[in-house]
């Protein structure tokens, strides 16, 4: 994980309980991309980030075909995630949305494999019609007693809210990972999910 994403992830969870609220989060060490040169401006990192829409509201759901197993196998993955009571600072019309993650296509992948970082790209369609193309990383598996919860950071690719941070976390039941020991492997997972964008005005 880069360091600018453990920068970005400590400051977003505070602000993902306190929707609307500001906050500064200083000035991390100034990350470089694969050519060396830096990834942004350290006066823009310095700025308070504002929440610009949350979605506290959710359910994610995600189908693995065939079913998951302990060992890696090539696996077809694609999940659809549900918002309402959104809340947008500029727009009042934003009310709900749906994001959908397409086959990723078959790859090696095993349960274990839920509990590492990985990164998803998928859509997000707002009850106006309007879209944001999602890109983000999971960079967070946070095994609490009988949950599960999966935590995404990244960014908007295109689209409504271009340029500003998500964050999207994913509650499941542990024990649904039971299923992978089994004859039947994991078909699915379900459960609570939430999303916040934030960024500059």
């Amino acid at each position: 994980m880069s360091t600018r994403m453990k920068h970005l992830l400590r400051c977003i969870t505070v602000s993902l309980l306190v929707s609307g609220a500001l906050m500064s989060c200083g000035s991390p060490p100034e990350p470089r991309d694969n050519e060396g040169t830096p990834a942004e401006a350290p006066a823009r990192a310095e700025q308070a980030l504002l929440t610009l829409a949350s979605c506290p509201v959710g359910s994610g759901d995600l189908h693995y075909a065939p079913p998951l197993r302990n060992e890696r196998q090539d696996v077809g993955i694609s999940g659809t995630s549900v918002f309402s009571n959104c809340l947008a600072l500029l727009d009042p019309t934003l009310t709900s949305a749906t994001y959908t993650v397409g086959n990723l296509g078959a790859s090696p992948f095993s349960c274990l494999d839920l509990l590492e970082v990985g990164r998803a790209r998928g859509t997000l369609v707002w009850n106006t019609g309007e879209t944001s193309t999602l890109v983000q990383t999971r960079v967070a598996a946070r095994v609490e007693g009988l949950l599960l919860t999966l935590t995404h950071v990244g960014s908007v690719e295109s689209g409504k809210f271009q340029s500003a941070t998500v964050l999207r976390t994913t509650t499941f039941l542990s024990t649904d990972l039971d299923a992978c020991s089994g004859p039947e492997g994991l078909r699915r997972l379900s459960g609570p999910s939430t999303l916040t964008f934030l960024g500059l005005l």
